[in-house]
């Protein structure tokens, strides 16, 4: 269990995992600072830390607590370290809420049923071992700042706790929480069962697709097709997640997050200024396009979305860029760098950047909805068209081929 991806105290990256594609399960191997759990237990080593991660070895987790590194079982001290008379407990040089140790020791008396969860999944799926735990005892701010320092270039940290609030910290903080299902090896009436356990892996990025709204390029196709579609925002959130489902399956919103996204959305679970939205486009009643998405301060998250008709998902997109930008949004995220993303303006932008940005920008105020009605003709945001003006039928006007849009949506999800 590490509160980063062990890169060794000089901010090497991690031996072995050089030939993994980022965000994938590195093969099973050893390196530092990865929490092996073998035989239970805890042991708190008089040591110094790698950076707050912890090993466990033999019999329980091995907390270093300081900078330095271990050889042969011994620990060598840099100069300056804190000296402590015998028998007395060496002080930590991590705050406690992000010190792994200290986190173990209040799950274990506060929430025992999810450290054996976090046990049983790291037992039964290695390539955890290679990725940061998080908690809701975590200061989710410190782990970003670690992960930068350190040079983070996987996507994925995980976590057992899956409900709306803490979902919420996470999108406060920048995160897109992802969900999963792991399998693991359970003991029932002396027989072994596989079971599969719900988690979350909310994804960091080390590059991120943004932009700001006013960069949207819109193709001419778009601008001729749209004058067929309306825009409404937060009309149909249960209609938008059905659509994402039927064209997607659950791939990764599985039920359990749908039910936290729409506690969330419906305001039963608030948290700052952390609010879940639904952006629909109809052709006449039929719900064509979709996506779900957050908005902290003036940044919107695109989380995943869907369509029905060719060409909808785009014109979506291009509205919803318009419609953040009449709102004042300065930052509109993307999550995942796809090339369909840059085809439309997106920038990569690296973590360290992003998270600038995002934490200047999550202190300012916008207000997310259709300006002046509550249904609005896409061509009104999207050419400034007056909206009394002539309909063009959706299919109409219709140029050779299909048009280089949106075959993948927010999060990797294939239209």
């Amino acid at each position: 269990m590490s509160t980063c991806d062990s890169l060794g105290s000089s901010g090497a990256k991690v031996e072995g995992a050089g030939s993994e594609q980022k965000g994938e399960c590195p093969a099973q191997e050893e390196h530092h600072g990865v929490v092996e759990a073998h035989q239970g237990g805890v042991e708190a080593n008089e040591g110094e830390a790698h950076n707050g991660v912890v090993e466990a070895h033999q019999g329980g987790v091995e907390a270093n607590q300081g900078d330095g590194e271990a050889h042969q079982g011994d620990v060598e001290t840099n100069q300056g370290d804190v000296e402590t008379n015998p028998g007395e407990a060496k002080p930590s040089h991590l705050d406690d809420d992000v010190n792994i140790n200290r986190i173990i020791e209040r799950l274990s008396k506060e929430d025992p049923e999810s450290l054996a969860k976090i046990y049983s999944l790291m037992k039964n799926n290695n390539c955890l071992n290679f990725y940061p735990l998080l908690t809701p005892f975590h200061n989710i701010k410190k782990i970003v700042d670690i992960l930068i320092a350190e040079n983070y270039e996987h996507e994925n940290t995980w976590c057992v706790h899956c409900d709306g609030l803490f979902i919420c910290q996470l999108l406060y903080e920048g995160f897109i929480p992802v969900a999963s299902k792991q399998k693991v090896c359970k003991l029932e009436h002396n027989q072994t069962k596989v079971v599969k356990e719900c988690l979350l892996i909310p994804k960091i990025h080390y590059v991120r697709s943004c932009m700001h709204p006013s960069e949207i390029h819109i193709s001419r196709k778009v601008k001729k097709k749209c004058r067929g579609y309306y825009i409404t925002v937060d009309r149909d959130f249960d209609g938008v997640l059905q659509g994402i489902v039927e064209k997607h399956g659950q791939n990764w919103l599985y039920p359990f997050v749908q039910k936290e996204f729409k506690k969330i959305f419906e305001k039963k679970i608030t948290y700052k200024n952390v609010r879940m939205h639904s952006v629909e486009v109809w052709c006449d009643d039929f719900l064509a396009a979709g996506e779900i998405g957050c908005t902290v301060g003036s940044i919107y998250t695109s989380l995943t979305g869907f369509q029905r008709k060719n060409s909808a998902g785009t014109i979506q997109l291009c509205a919803l860029a318009k419609l953040l930008q009449h709102q004042q949004f300065d930052l509109w995220d993307l999550g995942m760098l796809l090339p369909y993303k840059k085809t439309i303006g997106s920038k990569e932008i690296s973590m360290r950047d992003f998270f600038k940005m995002h934490r200047r920008f999550k202190h300012q105020s916008a207000h997310f909805r259709v300006p002046f009605q509550e249904r609005l003709n896409c061509a009104v945001l999207i050419t400034g068209a007056p909206e009394g003006g002539p309909e063009v039928g959706p299919e109409g006007g219709q140029e050779g081929g299909q048009e280089a849009g949106p075959e993948v949506r927010p999060e990797g999800h294939s239209e």
